[in-house]
């Protein structure tokens, strides 16, 4: 499927997306159920229904983690377990799977649920943002991922698994997540939310924001000549990063959800890390 849309081509005086209004969805002071008392009740309701709960998310429980002051501390500690380099293993997939049920969960702020979609993407990609870092000489993604270790093959089908029921609540969420579900199926080739993608890119046309969107709906679309095309626009993006695109001998795409999820962290962090 290609994708269709325009980013324009940004001069050397297009502004940061910092200095695009928010994301709407993603304001301060939202009022939101806190993150910890989510996670709770998503434990809970899986422990309830005799589905598997990791011993990682069991503690989530204990009455002494009541000590986190916020929700971005905490996001701050869940970061540390699904991502912490070599923690990818089965029980990074059992807690990738309980993120979901807090991410579909409307009561937890939308900024945060959007953290962690990111995250979740961040997750499903581990191998192919390696070889974006490090690339050793594979020709295609299906060769990267045919070389996944274990751990990283479990976590990416979790993911990609929870995807879809993530998707189907893209008309009700507000932008900040729908922006990060485009990340997210930049990350699992959701191609059933492209035309979504390109629907949102186009509420800020000529922006690096719809750079962003373009490089999503790209990788979306496992377009390698639409990627080339995006990850040449994203070079003159104002908060591009030339070290988290990686090596540019690397894959196109595994180059492109690197970049990606960079620049994503770029917009959404700031909304839940203050």
């Amino acid at each position: 499927m290609r994708c269709h849309v325009s980013s324009a081509h940004m001069d050397d005086v297009t502004p940061p997306s910092s200095a695009l209004p928010v994301l709407a969805g993603g304001e301060p002071g939202e009022t939101a159920a806190p993150l910890l008392d989510r996670l709770r009740i998503a434990v809970s309701r899986r422990l309830a229904a005799h589905l598997p709960v990791p011993a990682s998310m069991m503690q989530w429980l204990d009455e002494e983690m009541d000590a986190f002051a916020d929700d971005s501390e905490l996001l701050g500690e869940l970061f540390d377990q699904l991502l912490h380099a070599h923690a990818l293993d089965t029980a990074t997939a059992g807690a990738a799977v309980l993120l979901a049920d807090v991410v579909i969960d409307s009561q937890a702020a939308a900024a945060v649920r959007a953290a962690l979609t990111v995250t979740l993407a961040e997750a499903a990609t581990d191998a192919l943002r390696d070889e974006a870092l490090d690339p050793q000489g594979f020709v295609s993604t299906e060769a990267v991922l045919r070389q996944q270790t274990d751990s990283q093959r479990t976590v990416r089908q979790a993911v990609q698994g929870e995807a879809p029921r993530l998707f189907a609540q893209w008309d009700q969420e507000p932008e900040v997540m729908q922006f990060a579900l485009a990340v997210l199926a930049a990350a699992c080739a959701g191609t059933d939310v492209i035309p979504r993608i390109a629907s949102l890119a186009s509420v800020w046309p000529e922006t690096p924001r719809a750079a962003t969107l373009a490089l999503a709906c790209a990788l979306a679309a496992d377009n390698e000549e639409a990627i080339a095309e995006a990850l040449d626009e994203s070079v003159r993006h104002p908060d591009y990063n030339p070290d988290a695109q990686g090596d540019p001998e690397a894959l196109a795409q595994s180059q492109g959800l690197s970049l990606l999820i960079d620049l994503a962290q770029q917009e959404i962090g700031p909304l839940v890390f203050h």
